[in-house]
């Protein structure tokens, strides 16, 4: 794993009482250096989140931030009464899975009721959520503050063909969108656990969230089956390192790609976010030539930069870094109604997914591209170039969709 340095290091009492959390805590330890380690109750760990986890800021161009880690365990067995009294007597950790609720977890982004509200295009699905909190110090991101850990993993998985029966018609199920997870391995050895289930589960997918890392010699001997799918974020040579501090660059994310790929897994690819940068053609191109050299990817997905306004974007970011055009289309949209997520202008949205469409097209017309939870009207513009693989906003294939596990998984591309 990658190693943490760490304000505290806290222990939800009953992890060390465990024989399987114990171990997999003691192999975590080795990597985490805190000067306070200590085990915590729901009193002790209410007043820690209430004190300096309330309001978690952006982490912007900072690298000097030590984290919270927490190594928590799901209360898988807890009645609906202690569920309530917990709930109510802990507020402060009724997010984050501070209180170990959840895990199999609904994404109502993409609801009939989600699409009228917010006009953005999405697919509701079920998620597995163990982790929450990240090892990258991204700018634009404010999930480094805490690194919530859930150690029971094999219980955990012992429970997923009672939650996925709740869904059979799902053949894809991601893990785990609130971190980079595999930082973490092989010592947290969750990976394992749910590349295993999945090999043996016919017609269904793990879509495992690589994110921004380059950990993977791991995996390359597990034995998949095809049915695990690794997804990348990708993102040129100046966002990756000026942007995205502690992730792997560009190039090695893409290498990570390529040692996957020849271990057999399925590799989806999201550019994601997008920020335009001082020369952000240049380096997209490189990156798109670069990632269709080493590596085919089923499906790229495209989204920019979204969550924040021009005021944030100041507060987040090093301007020198970005784009002139960028910048001013950005303080030129100050004050005005903007959709939650689409806060960047429509018309300089379009100048970017132009010139990437036709970069990705050039290098590999044959592969799926769908926009991650942007605008029908986006989708609607770009119509007839999507079409040409198949995506219609209404029935898409994309790096997460709830129907969109590959075809070594038993399961064909919408088309």
């Amino acid at each position: 794993m990658l190693p943490i340095q760490a304000s505290k290091l806290l222990i939800v009492e009953g992890v060390e009482d465990d024989p399987l959390m114990r171990a997999r805590a003691d192999r975590l330890r080795a990597g985490i250096l805190a000067d306070d380690v200590r085990t915590v109750d729901d009193e002790a760990l209410n007043a820690i989140a209430q004190e300096e986890l309330a309001r978690l800021p952006r982490n912007g161009m900072k690298s000097d931030l030590k984290p919270v880690v927490l190594f928590n365990r799901f209360r898988l067995d807890d009645t609906e009464e202690e569920r309530r009294r917990r709930i109510e007597a802990y507020p402060a950790l009724n997010s984050n899975k501070y209180n170990g609720y959840g895990g199999f977890d609904w994404r109502e982004s993409g609801s009939p009721a989600h699409r009228k509200k917010t006009g953005s295009v999405c697919q509701p699905a079920w998620q597995l959520h163990t982790i929450v909190g990240c090892h990258f110090r991204c700018a634009y991101c404010n999930l480094s503050h805490c690194l919530n850990l859930m150690l029971n993993m094999e219980d955990y998985v012992s429970r997923l063909d009672g939650w996925i029966e709740k869904c059979p018609k799902q053949t894809l199920f991601q893990w785990d969108n609130f971190t980079d997870s595999v930082c973490f391995e092989p010592e947290l050895d969750a990976s394992r656990l749910l590349v295993d289930y999945f090999a043996h589960q016919p017609g269904r997918a793990l879509e495992l969230y690589v994110g921004k890392s380059d950990t993977v010699d791991f995996l390359l001997d597990y034995d998949h089956r095809g049915h695990t799918v690794c997804c990348w974020s990708l993102a040129g040579e100046t966002q990756s390192t000026k942007f995205e501090y502690r992730s792997a660059p560009m190039a090695a994310r893409v290498e990570a790609m390529r040692k996957c790929r020849e271990a057999g897994y399925p590799v989806r690819v999201r550019f994601s976010p997008i920020i335009p940068v001082g020369n952000w053609r240049e380096e997209n191109r490189e990156m798109i030539h670069l990632l269709f050299a080493e590596v085919q990817p089923d499906i790229v997905t495209l989204e920019t930069i979204r969550f924040l306004n021009y005021d944030a974007l100041c507060q987040s970011f090093d301007l020198s870094l970005l784009d002139g055009e960028f910048v001013t289309a950005m303080k030129a949209a100050t004050g005005q109604q903007a959709e939650f997520g689409c806060e960047v202008p429509d018309e300089f949205r379009r100048e970017v997914y132009d010139y990437i469409l036709a970069e990705v097209e050039r290098c590999s017309p044959a592969t799926p591209v769908a926009f991650c939870r942007e605008r029908r009207t986006t989708w609607d513009h770009y119509a007839d170039q999507l079409a040409k693989t198949g995506q219609h906003a209404d029935r898409y294939v994309c790096n997460c969709g709830p129907y969109s596990a590959p075809a070594s998984a038993g399961e064909l591309r919408l088309t």
